[in-house]
């Protein structure tokens, strides 16, 4: 691992908001959402000219200074009124979940009780890595509808609260702003998973026998016939659904109901006790993401754990139930913790499927069939397999190969 990597990871890691709002931050607060884009620059320049006016001989800025003070100064009666003639009734905030680094948009229904010229939505008071970008002005007739939009741009993984969702109502001439609260919500940001390009280690050796009747569908399928699905490398040819494979020209498979619980057993161990090994939890869960996400394509994911607490999966919901419990794992901090206890992981009803652990460090576990360490000490070096029972992955890229 080289220097760079640690020295990103703590300036990542450093907190950008206090954990209670003291006088400055809420100062803060009040020019992020009272202010419109042309009321910073005003005030600005406020500040600007009261610099200039402490250099000797710059008496002029003092003079734009108190106009522009003046000016400031009538804006409010302005913003007031605006305030108490503008109302709205807002509906349900929606947001959906978004993958880290990438875009959500925020929506809002709202009733307009009077005739608005403008009104917009907007977020604030969020984790500094969610961006609110600047949403576009529209007008409301009296009665009317509407779904307003403000878009999120997201940073890292977790589960975040936007404290503040507001109906944004400029004032008059356009430089103060009444931003109205109509609510809050819960803004999930999944991992990016990494993409499983192939999978020889979940089958490999004599621990692996195993796990491989899980990838041949004919063994493990119930007697209901759910539909069909395109074919995929390992599907028993006596499946092919003949007719698909005439129509489209391509081949298809049926699909069977698969019985409850039965699949691999996925085990994810977040402990991380050291600076390495917080550095390399991203990396880890990124990596659950998609080996769970690849399980349960070919429906082979019969139950999942994150320590000894059992996630309950959807079937139908196409592995959003595991991205969500992802998603909630708290990301390791800088800080120095009580290190938790060196726990064996052992649920409370014993897995009647194989088990794959996923993990920062190995584990002796007699319950454990297969374990994938991430390990990144060695930089890019290819993945390390002392055993066929456990691979050590020194990287973690996008598109891996177990």
């Amino acid at each position: 691992m080289s220097f760079v990597q640690p020295l990103t990871w703590i300036v990542k890691a450093i907190p950008r908001a206090p954990k209670r709002a003291g006088l400055l931050m809420r100062l803060y607060y009040r020019w992020q959402e009272n202010f419109m884009p042309a009321g910073h620059a005003a005030a600005a320049l406020l500040m600007f000219s009261m610099f200039v006016g402490m250099v000797p001989g710059f008496w002029a800025a003092w003079i734009f200074c108190g106009i522009d003070f003046l000016f400031i100064l009538t804006l409010v009666p302005s913003l007031f009124l605006t305030s108490r003639k503008n109302k709205v009734m807002a509906g349900e905030v929606v947001v959906p979940p978004a993958f880290e680094g990438g875009e959500t948009t925020l929506t809002v229904t709202v009733t307009a009780a009077n005739k608005m010229d403008a009104v917009s939505v907007g977020c604030f008071r969020m984790d500094p890595s969610i961006k609110c970008e600047e949403p576009d002005l529209r007008p409301l007739a009296m009665g009317e509808v509407a779904n307003l939009q403000c878009r999120l741009r997201v940073g890292n993984r977790g589960a975040y609260l936007v404290p503040k969702v507001a109906v944004i109502v400029p004032e008059v001439q356009g430089m103060l702003r009444y931003a109205a609260t109509v609510g809050k919500a819960e803004l999930l940001v999944f991992p990016r998973p990494v993409k499983i390009l192939s999978f020889s280690f979940l089958t490999s050796g004599a621990s692996g026998v195993v796990f491989a009747p899980l990838l041949m569908p004919s063994l493990m399928r119930g007697m209901d016939f759910v539909g069909v699905r395109e074919y995929r490398e390992g599907d028993s040819l006596r499946d092919l659904h003949h007719k698909a494979f005439a129509r489209y020209g391509r081949p298809f498979t049926k699909e069977f109901e698969t019985e409850r619980g039965a699949g691999a057993v996925l085990v994810l161990d977040t402990t991380a006790r050291g600076l390495r090994e917080k550095m390399n939890l991203e990396p880890l869960v990124r990596l659950a993401a998609g080996i769970g996400l690849w399980l349960l394509e070919r429906g082979t994911l019969g139950r999942f754990f994150i320590g000894n607490e059992e996630v309950p999966l959807v079937s139908a919901d196409g592995g959003v139930s595991l991205l969500e419990s992802l998603a909630r794992i708290p990301r390791a901090g800088l800080y120095r913790q009580k290190a938790p206890p060196k726990k064996t992981w052992s649920p409370a009803a014993r897995p009647t499927g194989p088990v794959l652990r996923l993990g920062l460090e190995p584990e002796l576990n007699a319950l454990v069939h297969k374990q994938i360490v991430v390990d990144m000490r060695h930089g890019a070096q290819p993945a390390e397999s002392p055993s066929d029972d456990v691979l050590f992955l020194h990287s973690v890229p996008a598109e891996v190969s177990l």
